[in-house]
Order: structure tokens, then sequence, then C-alpha cells
């Protein structure tokens, strides 16, 4: 028995579809997964399962092109319960147990118990791309011809480079922008210090599987930059990740001109004074099940994220004659 063929297409996109056409599948092919008529564009990424803190449904902000050769095979849909299970019948019913190659006769004794008594799921095909050449040939002919799974569950999956299932979770990961708060309070005066702690700095991960292949990537806050609107001195010689040693309550007590560890010295009274945290990510990936080990270093992600404003006014005299106390 000869395996069907088909010709897939390298395809370099973060949402990856890799063009399918399908060998004389029925009329009726086609269970919403990218299929029109006999056409079919099978996504290799819509059996991966995502999740981890850090999973951004729908996409995160940064993303990488993946480049992806094309697969030795991969599975094309044909069909739910019924029309899958009598196109297998057509085309195979025929077989005997001797001469069947790649469980074809056990998919069609499956096909004939679903047709019997159909249950949810798909029938997927696994023909061969010859672009991928005799080693890919080789590759898919360890796997079974047709394969019928239940809904959300991937069939016998073949294996794709760790690195772009790193890829795909990078650009499904989301890292919160820093919270930055200022102390004391929602007032600041002119030559004294007002100090900046950060929030929503933790590490964070997504994993990404297919078939029997998972990685995490994880994001690591690493890097720290202040900046303030005009009018303010930054200090951050003393900022850790999450930016004062101080916390609110706690604050020491300074005299005038008295620099913070991390925050600012105002300048100029201002009715709108912000400071700015601009914070680095460190991204790596490491291969947590499969055949092959692996682990690397993706893109770095910067996010910021802005105080809310405070008044900056300047401290009156003791006999009232400052300027500018309100």
């Amino acid at each position: 028995m000869k395996r069907r063929v088909i010709f897939a297409g390298v395809a370099a996109i973060a949402g990856l579809l890799v063009p399918l056409a399908a060998a004389t599948p029925p009329a009726s092919a086609g269970t919403g997964v990218g299929c029109v008529g006999s056409d079919c564009s099978v996504s290799v990424w819509q059996f991966v399962k995502l999740g981890g803190p850090a999973y951004a449904k729908g996409g995160g902000a940064n993303t990488i092109s993946i480049n992806v050769p094309p697969p030795p095979c991969l599975w094309n849909p044909i069909g739910d319960a019924t029309t899958g299970s009598q196109y297998i019948i057509g085309q195979f019913g025929t077989v005997t147990k001797q001469d069947s190659l790649f469980d074809v006769y056990q998919s069609v004794q499956q096909a004939k118990k679903l047709l019997a008594n159909p249950t949810p799921g798909t029938w997927y095909e696994l023909p061969v791309n010859p672009a991928a050449g005799a080693a890919g040939a080789a590759a898919c002919a360890k796997l079974p011809l047709f394969a019928f799974e239940a809904p959300d569950v991937a069939p016998p999956m073949p294996n794709v480079p760790p690195v772009d299932l790193a890829d795909y979770a990078y650009n499904n990961m989301k890292v919160p922008s820093p919270g930055v708060q200022l102390m004391p309070g929602a007032r600041g005066w002119v030559n004294l210090a007002t100090y900046v702690r950060l929030t929503r700095l933790h590490r964070t991960f997504v994993t990404a599987s297919l078939g029997d292949q998972a990685v995490r990537v994880t994001a690591v806050p690493t890097m720290l930059k202040i900046t303030s609107s005009s009018g303010g001195q930054v200090y951050s010689k003393g900022c850790s990740l999450s930016g004062s040693k101080y916390q609110a309550g706690h604050l020491p007590t300074a005299g005038a001109g008295v620099p913070p560890d991390c925050g600012v010295l105002w300048q100029a009274p201002t009715t709108a004074g912000t400071v700015t945290a601009t914070v680095t990510w460190t991204i790596t990936w490491r291969v947590t099940r499969g055949d092959v080990a692996g682990n690397g270093v993706l893109f770095p992600i910067t996010l910021a994220g802005t105080s809310a404003a405070i008044r900056v006014a300047e401290i009156q005299s003791i006999n009232g004659t400052g300027n500018g106390g309100n």
C-alpha cells in the first residue's frame, strides 16, 4: 500500500499555516479546520496546547517570525465520525488484515464502529510531503495513515524543532508593564525626595506542548531605567528591580536637597509630576519534555509604566513669605 502524497510549502508567519492539497478527499471533507472543498490549509499550531501565567490568549504584543521548513508529514482533517468514516471505508474497506500497512485495517474497523455509533471527533489523514525527502517519508511511515481524535485532542504529531515551539510560545506571551508608586502619597515638594517603588515585576512563564514535545519560555525582569517628567532630577544608583528599598509609611527622615536612593528630587513646582519606569525582561526557553533537549535565549521584551501624576509644590517658609505654597 502506497502512502498518499501531498505538497506543503514553507511558511514564515507567527500564525503558521502550511498549505496542503488533499489527495482525493471526499467532497464533504472539512471539519472547520481551514478546509474549503478539496483544498485544505492546516496549521500545525492548532494542535499546540498553551498555558502558564504569562499565556495571552489571542497573542502577545511581541512576535517572532517562525520560519519552519516543509514538515515531512502533517495531519489533514478529512471529516467527522460520519463523513470521515465513510471516506475510509469507501477507499479501503476491502483491505485485509494480512495486507494492511500503516494500520489501515484497524482504522477501517474503527470507522465501521463510528459509523454505526458516531461520537464527536475528527478523522485525520497523514500523507507524505515529498519536499521533505526520503528521511521525511521514512519518518511519516512510522505513523498510522489515519487517526480519529476527540475534540481538542491532537493526533500523533511529527516533531518540530524545539526553538520553533518556543517561538510560538513567545508569540503568545504577555508580561506586565511595571506599576509605579510614588512615595509619599499624591503630593511632592520641591527639593525634597520622592521615592519610587515598583510592582508587577516577578518571574513568569508560558508553556507550549505539541504531541510528546513541551517547552517553557520564562521571562525575568533584569534591567530598570527611571525617568521623570520635566522638573525632576532622577536618582537611580540605589534602585533594585523593585525600586527603592523603603516602603510606604517607612520613609527616612531627610532634609532638603538629600536625594532618595531611588526616585527624584523635584527642581520646580508642577501640577503633573510623573515618574516612568522602563523594565527589560530577559526571555529564555528550555525543553521540558521530548526526545530532543534544547534551550536558548529569545528577544528581550521592554515595557514601561508611568506613575499617576502628582502635584509638586514649594515649601512655604515659617513666616509665610514663601512663594507657591499651595
